[in-house]
């Protein structure tokens, strides 16, 4: 079989082309085939024959110039190709998800497990890979590459970029407003986009880690609640829930039916916005003492956050995984990941041996559930039959091919068993009521888009990113007795309720609770604060 590949390979060339024009056909057909996305995205600025046919020139001349300064000797078929490949990879995500491949997406991309990689790629994916990857890639293989001289190649790349620049010129105003107001649309340009994303996350990944940075040194509790039981925070991270189809926030569809039991003591936040569109940012910004314009990605590999404040504080923190790992939130304190079958597991395995965990504890604690919850694409792989109430649903992985129909279905019914397992985590809860001051609190990392506009999943660049990925839900389960004990007024809470809040609220509204005292908590931020006695 290899042997008869190589036979195949080492035929004689098909065609013959100078370097100068094979400059050109590669940078025309680069634009042609693997930036579809980028102008569909661009005419939506200004649906102008003119400015577009313009935009193409210009684009295909400065892919041209770049083609001249790196395509040289033996370097340029295996470079050619190297970037052909990446190309498919980055138009099979570009056009199936409408996924922009900013820093932030391959920052995403580094934490990803196997089995989400899997959920990503299908028959699709091989077509367009064979098609836009492996033909062209033959092509230049059976392409005979003769030099141009030297001069010749000059004079006409310095052509190349005077025609750009009369070009843009020619039309100012128009092209200043363009580069201006889309800023984020590069990241649909293929190659430059994704190459300059991947030179961010090489500069993240590469800078020398300091020491650990720590914070509230002068941390330390202060019981101010009545009773003498210990304290038990459990902090569910959602994954992947919008707001916008949870039912306790006026959507039509009873999604949040299984907590109808308990709205007595639940208090909704609906007007909660994320601090990130992707897990990889928006977790370890959720934990973080910095809001979201302070935050910096990478900065979490280095710096302490709230888990470690609590830690050092006197509370027991475990943190149990169903996800993809805790993003370096958990790094100093303990692990647990109760799915060990390399598979998907159901978010309930992480309730599993949960009462005798905590019996054994014996002082404060602050657990963490992450949940594998909405995750896409394979939404229907994440929630039992008894949740599927919905139907038809939508069980490819290339939503584009599902009706929308389909898509809502399967994507509620995900939902749904999130309500079913925040409702069992209560009752688990209610158990422990008599050793422990119980409290639930449930913050979704970011949202999700579902075809709307044209874009699926999520990770969009955070400033042009739909509200459908940064409208979150957000929801507190407090007993009565938990607010007498520690005197919290809950109508307060719930008259509060609708005012627009965000995940910066989460690090000093625990904080307040917990009884940690610190220079660095802010009490304008405690959701708590203003309606405790």
């Amino acid at each position: 079989m290899l042997r008869k590949l190589f036979n195949f390979l080492n035929q004689p060339f098909i065609f013959k082309t100078d370097s100068l024009k094979f400059n050109l056909i590669y940078g025309f057909l680069t634009l042609i085939l693997y930036n579809g996305v980028f102008f569909k995205h661009a005419s939506a600025f200004r649906a102008d024959t003119l400015f577009m046919s313009g935009l193409f020139v210009c684009l295909w001349m400065i892919l041209f110039t770049a083609c001249s300064i790196l395509f040289h000797g033996k370097i340029r078929k295996p470079l050619a190709i190297f970037l052909i490949i990446c190309n498919a990879i980055a138009f099979y995500f570009m056009f199936l998800y409408n996924a922009a491949l900013d820093k932030i997406m391959f920052l995403n991309v580094l934490r990803t497990d196997a089995a989400e990689v899997k959920d990503l790629l299908n028959v699709k994916f091989i077509v367009i890979f064979v098609f836009l990857g492996l033909l062209p890639t033959y092509l230049i293989l059976k392409t005979q590459i003769l030099a141009t001289p030297l001069l010749k190649q000059l004079k006409t790349v310095l052509g190349a970029l005077l025609l750009t620049a009369l070009i843009m010129l020619g039309n100012f105003q128009t092209t200043h407003q363009f580069l201006d107001y889309n800023r984020n649309l590069r990241y649909y340009l293929a190659p430059s986009g994704y190459i300059g994303s991947i030179i961010s996350v090489i500069k993240i990944k590469a800078k020398p880690r300091p020491d650990l940075i720590k914070i509230a040194e002068d941390a330390k509790t202060q019981k101010y609640w009545k009773n003498n039981k210990k304290n038990l925070f459990v902090f569910v991270v959602g994954e992947t829930a919008r707001a916008a189809n949870f039912s306790l926030r006026g959507y039509h569809r009873p999604t949040n039916e299984p907590l109808n039991p308990y709205l007595k003591d639940i208090i909704y936040y609906s007007d909660t916005t994320s601090c990130g569109t992707s897990t990889a940012i928006a977790i370890p910004c959720l934990f973080s003492k910095d809001n979201r314009t302070e935050f910096k990605a990478g900065s979490e590999v280095y710096t302490e956050n709230l888990l470690d404040i609590m830690e050092k504080s006197g509370y027991k923190v475990l943190w149990r995984e169903n996800n993809t790992g805790c993003q370096n939130v958990c790094d100093r304190v303990e692990l647990e990941d109760p799915c060990k079958t390399g598979k998907f597991c159901l978010d309930e395995v992480m309730l599993q041996n949960f009462d005798e965990r905590m019996q054994e504890f014996g002082k404060d604690a602050m657990i963490v559930l992450h949940q594998r919850g909405s995750h896409g694409p394979a939404y229907s792989e994440h929630y039992p039959k008894a949740a599927e109430l919905y139907t038809p649903i939508c069980e490819q992985k290339d939503f584009p091919y599902c009706s929308q129909e389909s898509l809502v279905n399967v994507y509620d019914n995900s939902i749904y068993y999130t309500s079913m397992f925040l409702a069992k985590t209560i009752d688990e809860l209610k158990k422990l009521s008599d050793k422990y001051n119980t409290i639930m609190i449930y913050i979704s990392d970011h949202g999700e888009s579902l075809g709307e506009n044209g874009m699926f999943l999520h990770a969009a660049p955070y400033d042009t990113a739909p509200k459908e990925q940064k409208d979150i839900p957000f929801l507190i389960w407090l007993s009565d007795s938990f607010a007498k004990d520690f005197g919290i007024n809950k109508s307060c809470l719930k008259a509060k309720a609708s005012h627009p809040h965000s995940q910066d609220n989460i690090f000093h509204s625990i904080l307040g609770l917990s009884g940690i005292k610190t220079s660095i908590y802010n009490a304008n931020l405690d959701i708590f604060a203003p309606c405790k006695k």
